[in-house]
């Protein structure tokens, strides 16, 4: 029997670590045991987990105008995340297989890479762009350690909860102790949104989908035996995302939950994928179909009472006619909307929005091609929705696999409608983003890995596998 992460023998009965894991070699070997590494290395996917759900800032209150800047700005979050990265870049290179962490040197990652690299060396504003990526990336390794330290799906698991159940203990909390931050109250932009529920989030559209997230954590957490804990995390968060009055997003984590546990219904992987293929030809035809058709978008208003989304089809509109300007390289990373490729613009006085001070194009795909053009776009498409549809038929002939692997891919469908009315790409540390990469390095990992094998127990720590 040989470990994966090593070429050591290891004979029959003796201790291995999960797949996914390395042993921490120390100079004295006995130092730490197996299980205080484990409940080490648990903690600390707990942690990345509620770092990315509920970040250094909660309870922020602020406009979605000047949400973007904030953020980026942010002393605390710049060093905060930063110190954070150091500790799981540390913690991963001890506690996971050197197979594991080569594994992310796929094409897939590697072009994206080269397509971040391009823009860094053709922004205007390198330093700013430079400080921007950093955060991403962090976001990036925070996600992955999230997955690869827990010493097995159970670890993984009980990490899940705890994250989650911090997560929704605060922001109940706040909405019982903390109305006037946790609550939309008048804003002069968006005074519609008075009165909803938004948590420790900055918005509205933020905690909505953040919670469905967690909703679809607790289909997983149900599915996989823990009924009671698994349902109470599922109703806490639809009831959430149903206060904060979004109605497409209220709609999308349902229909992403039935289209994934059609490969169980048919014990076809393919099943769910082609229903997303549909699902997501249906939702592109009810949004960006709607510019051009007016019987779609009278079938949108009978259906919703507002067939602008809330005035995104000016938005979409808009970016639909300056692609064309940047086809194949964009405008480059971070490089169109609050720049001076829209502030110079004159004040559309016809249109529902004044989208000279948006701060996003509410589309995912839109975005993504006005910032990287068809030749950028076209590798991050590939990573972010086109691979984890082949990783998560490769992970489901695992057994092993299959419930992680159907938690994951729900995120990634439910994201991939999400992205037709938001945009969150490469997105720092906006919890939307870093749920979505999480979904994505997990199907990635799955399809390469047996995450649910479980451990030897037996000798002592230490004797297989190699610190990575």
């Amino acid at each position: 029997m040989r470990h994966p992460s090593s070429s050591v023998a290891v004979k029959p009965g003796a201790f291995t670590w999960p797949p996914l894991q390395g042993s921490l070699r120390l100079a004295r070997p006995g130092l730490l045991s197996d299980g205080v590494i484990r409940i080490a290395a648990l903690t600390l996917s707990a942690l990345a987990i509620a770092l990315m759900l509920i970040s250094l800032k909660p309870f922020v209150s602020t406009s979605m105008i000047s949400e973007t800047a904030m953020d980026e700005g942010s002393a605390i979050n710049q060093v905060g995340f930063l110190a954070a990265g150091l500790v799981f870049a540390l913690a991963m290179l001890c506690l996971t297989s050197r197979q594991v962490l080569a594994s992310l040197l796929a094409p897939g990652f590697l072009l994206l890479a080269l397509v971040l690299a391009y823009n860094v060396a053709t922004s205007p504003a390198p330093a700013a762009m430079i400080r921007a990526l950093v955060l991403t990336l962090i976001g990036m390794l925070i996600a992955c350690a999230a997955i690869v330290l827990p010493r097995g799906e159970k670890d993984f698991r009980i990490a899940l909860i705890a994250a989650t159940c911090l997560t929704l203990a605060l922001d109940y909390g706040g909405v019982i102790a903390l109305p006037g931050l946790a609550t939309h109250g008048y804003d002069v932009f968006e005074p519609q949104h008075a009165g909803l529920w938004r948590g420790h989030f900055s918005h509205k559209n933020i905690a909505g989908p953040v919670m469905c997230v967690i909703a679809i954590f607790g289909v997983y957490v149900m599915r996989s035996g823990q009924r009671l804990i698994g349902l109470v995390i599922f109703l806490a968060g639809a009831l959430f995302v149903y206060k904060t009055g979004s109605k497409t997003t209220s709609g999308l984590f349902p229909l992403a939950i039935l289209i994934v546990l059609t490969a169980s219904a048919f014990r076809r992987p393919a099943a769910a994928i082609l229903l997303n293929l549909f699902a997501l030809a249906g939702v592109a035809l009810v949004t960006l179909g709607s510019l051009g058709h007016p019987r779609i978008a009278a079938l949108v208003l009978d259906l919703l009472g507002d067939e602008t989304y809330t005035g995104r089809t000016t938005l979409w509109a808009f970016s639909l006619s300056k692609i064309p300007e940047h086809p194949w390289l964009g405008f480059g990373l971070y490089n169109f909307w609050s720049t001076d490729n829209v502030f110079g613009l004159d004040k559309p006085f016809e249109a529902a929005w004044d989208y000279r001070f948006i701060v996003h194009g509410h589309n995912n795909y839109l975005d993504i091609l006005l910032n990287l053009g068809l030749l950028g776009g076209g590798v991050l498409i590939w990573l972010l929705y086109v691979a984890p549809m082949f990783n998560y038929a490769k992970a489901r002939r695992n057994p092993n696999n299959r419930k992680l692997a159907d938690m994951f891919f729900m995120i990634v469908v439910f994201m991939g409608l999400l992205s037709f009315l938001e945009t969150f790409f490469l997105a720092r540390n906006d919890p939307i983003w870093l749920m979505h990469i999480f979904a994505v390095i997990g199907l990635h990992l799955l399809a390469r890995f047996d995450i649910g094998a479980a451990p030897a127990h037996a000798g002592p720590q230490g004797q297989a596998g190699s610190a990575a």
